[in-house]
């Protein structure tokens, strides 16, 4: 396997977890990475960065609990550069600082793998700062010192205490909360003052961060009365009396919220901003990918010509329609807006560039409009040319919410589903009704809408609809543009019945039963 052509390792340090924490070297890393090896502490929203076919290996690491040892992680590495493919090894904070990225590297180079080392923001600067407590500070702290308070399951920490209290400046200790009984007294017990201004930093960086300040004497009090858990870091000197915070997501109205985001990419993309800037943490998780269907141009334009509606289950149908609207040469497309819940007077208008152009103005003025001289008026460009006055602008937005709402019960499957049954339903009531009341089309559901159109042996279908309407039904009568079908049937008129989401089956009895009883068809 170690014959083949073996591509670059990448050793990826992602920061203490804002991903915005991530640098461009980083980010190119994971977007073009093959496979992803990854920790237990990175932020899950980065691995939504890396292309869909990228193959995702978890190697987190929890106290007393590997999932997989440090020799099946280098294993694995190795494994999968050498068959040929990129591998993004991704490890928090700094793949050097305490991340054991010196001894994978050192493996790879055992067995003449290439790699390369990209250095993240480490935490015990980042999750510092974002917890308003600078590392350094002009006459108070003039160095800095970082040690890992962390030892393998069952070894002793055995950091050389003596001589660390005897150093000046911050004093940091990453991965220490499960030790920190033993920094404590490691510190006191060799002469630090116990009030000496400490401090405790969880999920440094993250939506989820805390920070506790106290004095090193009651640390591990206050450590058990918070209940602070891994990652934290603990700091130790008077840098820990500044308070430059910034960072506080807690006055936010979703702050403390995990929001599981299940929409494609390109929607998540979208969502994914405005959720955070409220203060929620979003885990992203594409479980579909949009794909276009190829139908060919002739189905698509008899699929459009036979459609009394269309109906858009989410904005990626809307942006492939619109793509295959482009493709097939389809010149001029209107979609109305009130079959689907919105306003009346507004809908969408599409036409080929080349043909808007030609197209004359309905209207003109306000902002369709670059000037205007005694002469005529310069038009302005496309699409404003033809958007004049003030826009719709109620209009626009309850067409979105109507798409929303749309999008929110389940699209237009659910729609079809639910308009079937209650389709079916009427049917059946149907083969109920006297012999004077004619139902017009097909008495099954083959090629039927929930669409019932009637006339009657002895009543006009516009009294019909009168003293239906006197008793809270609302139907339509008249021709309904459709006079070839009426003179066919030597019929003047017809009354229309129409079933959609907001019907329900007791409103069907309820109808039938009325019409059966009124009075005009006594």
């Amino acid at each position: 396997m170690l014959n083949k052509e073996v591509k670059r390792v990448s050793l990826v340090g992602v920061g203490p977890g804002d991903e915005k924490l991530l640098t461009l070297k980083a980010l190119e890393c994971i977007e073009n990475a093959d496979v992803l090896v990854y920790d237990n502490l990175i932020n899950p929203t980065i691995l939504n960065k890396a292309k869909l076919t990228a193959k995702l290996i978890y190697a987190g690491k929890i106290s007393g609990n590997h999932y997989l040892t440090q020799d099946e992680i280098n294993e694995t590495v190795v494994e999968h550069a050498g068959a040929g493919e990129y591998v993004v090894r991704l490890k928090g904070g700094d793949p050097y600082i305490f991340g054991r990225g010196g001894e994978e590297a050192q493996y790879l180079i055992e067995r003449n793998i290439d790699f390369e080392i990209v250095h993240g923001v480490s935490s015990f600067y980042a999750g510092l700062g974002y917890a308003g407590i600078p590392v350094t500070f002009r006459g108070e702290a003039t160095s800095f010192h970082v040690f890992t308070g962390h030892k393998k399951k069952g070894e002793v920490l055995d950091l050389d205490f003596k001589n660390i209290v005897k150093l000046d400046g911050s004093l940091v200790f990453l991965m220490g909360i499960s030790n920190l009984s033993v920094i404590v007294n490691g510190l006191l017990s060799n002469g630090m003052n116990p009030f000496t201004k400490a401090a405790v930093v969880e999920n440094g960086t993250r939506y989820n961060q805390r920070v506790f300040r106290g004095e090193l004497g009651n640390m591990e009090e206050i450590a058990k009365k918070e209940n602070i858990v891994s990652p934290a870091l603990i700091v130790v000197g008077d840098v820990c009396k500044k308070n430059l915070s910034f960072f506080n997501k807690y006055r936010l109205p979703l702050s403390g919220k995990n929001i599981l985001l299940t929409a494609t990419r390109l929607l998540a993309e979208k969502m994914t901003p405005r959720f955070k800037e409220a203060g929620a943490n979003i885990c992203e998780m594409s479980l579909i990918a949009t794909k276009e269907i190829e139908i060919g141009k002739d189905r698509f334009e008899c699929e459009l010509n036979n459609s009394t509606h269309i109906l858009f289950t989410s904005s990626n149908g809307v942006n492939i329609f619109f793509e295959q609207i482009k493709k097939y040469g389809i010149d001029i497309f209107v979609i109305t807006a009130h079959k689907v819940f919105s306003d009346t007077g507004f809908g969408a208008f599409y036409a080929r560039k080349d043909l808007l152009k030609e197209i004359n103005p309905a209207f003109c003025g306000g902002g369709a409009i670059n000037g205007v001289t005694t002469e005529g008026y310069d038009p302005a460009g496309l699409p404003f040319r033809h958007e004049p006055g003030t826009p719709h602008i109620a209009g626009a937005v309850s067409f979105l919410r109507a798409m929303e709402y749309i999008e929110s019960i389940g699209g237009h499957d659910a729609i079809e589903k639910y308009e079937q049954d209650l389709t079916e339903y009427a049917l059946e009531k149907i083969k109920n009704l006297p012999k004077n009341i004619h139902l017009i089309g097909s008495k099954t559901t083959k090629n039927r809408l929930g669409v019932f159109a009637f006339y009657f042996d002895n009543a006009h279908p516009h009294d019909v609809a009168e003293e239906l309407a006197d008793r809270g039904f609302c139907v339509r009568s008249g021709h309904h543009c459709a006079e070839p079908l009426h003179q066919a049937l030597n019929i003047g008129a017809s009354l229309r019945a129409s079933l959609y989401i907001y019907n329900t089956r007791e409103d069907i009895d309820r109808f039938f039963e009325t019409l059966q009883n009124l009075e005009i068809l006594k």
